[in-house]
């Protein structure tokens, strides 16, 4: 080989190393900054862009997370059936920050294994662990939530789909269960004339309009309803 091809082929060896080290550097500077800022990757939500944006962080809990604080922020300012679009996306992106579907299923394999009350309970024990930002998204939910008794909850009930309304009241509960300490104990009293929070009384509320609906309800979501005893039978 000649000198001169000789060092046009190191050079373009050279361009080609830095260029890999460059592409590293963009993905992996990308994907550390996106970790640490993510919320600066969700733009102002609308009732008309929450189901796009829903998508896009579905399977990201921390991205959920923000969606969920903007979601807050648009609802705090929407009035009529915006403010119920709103308030519906937050049961479904409240879940995904919380990561519950994803704790239950992995330890369940599969959701529809649960079999029973008792299973679907012991599941969710197991699985606190692993719901990541499970009390700050139940916070940020029970905030967003219209209160029970009120014709804004009734409106809002009516508006949403009853397995939205299951899980996220499991959501509620799990939050309220893990502040607690003690699990077991926190789920034994409801239904008692213990004191309840104001996200467990919401929480038994939600259950109770799912099961109004009972019919468009998943076996498996029922469960899990009976398991944390916001239902009984």
């Amino acid at each position: 080989m000649g000198k001169h091809n000789f060092f046009f082929f190191a050079i373009i060896l050279m361009a080609a190393a830095v260029f890999a080290s460059c592409t590293d550097f963009f993905s992996t500077s990308l994907a550390s900054w996106a970790s640490r800022h993510p919320d600066k990757l969700i733009p102002t939500v609308t009732p008309d862009n929450v189901e796009e944006l829903i998508t896009t962080a579905e399977n990201n809990p921390d991205l959920s997370l923000s969606l969920l604080k903007k979601i807050q922020d648009a609802a705090d300012e929407a009035y009529g059936d915006d403010k119920q679009k709103l308030q519906n996306a937050a049961l479904e992106v409240a879940v995904n920050a919380a990561g519950v579907g994803h704790a239950v299923l992995a330890a369940a394999g599969e959701l529809t294994t649960i079999g029973d009350a008792e299973h679907a309970k012991i599941l969710v024990k197991d699985s606190l662990d692993d719901m990541e930002n499970l009390e700050e998204a139940s916070s940020i939910l029970f905030d967003i939530l219209p209160a029970p008794n009120t014709q804004e909850f009734d409106d809002f009930v009516a508006f949403a789909d009853p397995n939205d309304l299951a899980l996220a009241a499991a959501l509620l509960i799990a939050g309220e269960a893990k502040k607690d300490g003690d699990f077991d104990k926190h789920i034994n009293d409801i239904g008692h004339d213990t004191p309840r929070s104001e996200p467990e009384k919401l929480a038994v509320e939600m259950a109770k309009a799912a099961m109004a609906r009972e019919d468009e309800l998943s076996e498996s979501i029922r469960d899990v309803l009976k398991g944390l005893n916001l239902i009984s039978g």
